[in-house]
């Protein structure tokens, strides 16, 4: 679920709090990540805010026997120039990202 308006992005992610948090930081590779564990602030290298980002756990997805985290994500880009926000979802995606068949 991707939901995008002045700024924000909201998603569903199957996600714990603990999982997000430790996921976020190598994701954001050589920018700093401070915060957490429900609220996170991205800074790029030249010290300038990339992103704020909100975690709120939900109740968890279940099948059967089987249990899955679920978080909202909002993440706040403001009015970030175009190449970081890009940027910003590039390593994001790429981080957060989950194998599969």
């Amino acid at each position: 679920m991707n939901n995008r308006q002045r700024g924000l992005i909201r998603r569903e992610m199957g996600y714990s709090v603990g999982e997000f948090s430790a996921v976020l930081p190598s994701a954001m590779r050589d920018w700093r990540v401070s915060g957490g564990p429900h609220r996170w602030r991205v800074i790029a290298v030249d010290g300038s805010l990339v992103s704020e980002i909100l975690i709120e756990p939900r109740p968890d997805r279940a099948i059967g026997a089987l249990r899955l985290p679920v978080l909202a994500v909002t993440i706040d880009l403001g009015n970030r120039h175009p190449e970081r926000v890009a940027e910003f979802l590039h390593r994001f995606d790429r981080g957060f990202h989950r194998g599969g068949g």
